[in-house]
């Protein structure tokens, strides 16, 4: 077994061969993002949702603002000539407010319950045509969220991983296990404002960056308005 004194000549050595492997100060690579069209919630991420990854969008209670997150992504998605699906766990989407051309880049699955928006998003994972995935829980009964099984978010987690594709998942409190992402819309919105202000609706939102990384890193929070 080695002596405490031959570990630390191995360690300098290293230090000496290997100057870069061991430099706090060394810039690592840009991470690939899919921009929201929201600037507080892009900035906040760098750029936007880690590609390839799994993020959690909690919005508490009513006005929150979770919907004009979802309408500026799709937007967004169709404006850089990408497919988004959507899983909608309450077919709660306002389509009216969408114009045909952006929703020709939408896939929007209507779901009566939780249990069927997981299964429907199982299925969509399994498929290399839609990089972009969003399951919107938001508006689901706690009832139907409480009965999810904590098996659900690994298995949804690994065919996200081999497929590549991006996973946004919308809920009303933190309930995705192992998530890379999780960011908390953090006050309610004046909902006096008229539709034609979505922009400045986009400005309104609060974020808080309560978890990145992976599921072996520890979460800490970051607030942005």
């Amino acid at each position: 077994m080695p002596t405490a004194a031959e570990i630390v000549d191995l360690r300098r050595l290293l230090t000496e061969r290997f100057p870069h492997a061991h430099s706090r100060g060394a810039v690592s690579a840009p991470r690939p993002a899919v921009p929201t069209g929201v600037p507080p919630l892009d900035a906040l991420l760098g750029g936007g949702l880690p590609r390839g990854e799994v993020t959690e969008l909690v919005g508490d209670g009513p006005g929150s603002g979770t919907a004009q997150v979802l309408h500026a992504l799709i937007r967004q998605t169709a404006l850089s000539g990408q497919f988004l699906a959507l899983v909608d766990g309450s077919d709660s989407l306002d389509v009216e407010r969408i114009d045909d051309e952006t929703l020709t880049r939408l896939l929007w699955v209507r779901c009566p319950s939780a249990g069927m928006a997981l299964k429907a998003a199982d299925i969509l994972l399994r498929d290399r045509n839609f990089p972009l995935v969003v399951l919107d829980l938001k508006l689901n009964p706690a009832a139907e969220l409480r009965g999810i099984r904590a098996s659900v978010w690994p298995r949804l987690d690994r065919l996200r991983e081999h497929q590549g594709t991006t996973l946004l998942v919308i809920t009303p409190q933190p309930l995705v296990s192992g998530v890379a992402v999780r960011i908390r819309l953090s006050r309610q919105l004046d909902l006096s404002m008229t539709r034609e202000d979505a922009g400045k609706i986009l400005w309104q939102l609060h974020f808080n960056l309560e978890r990145q990384g992976t599921s072996q890193t520890s979460p800490f929070t970051k607030q942005v308005a």
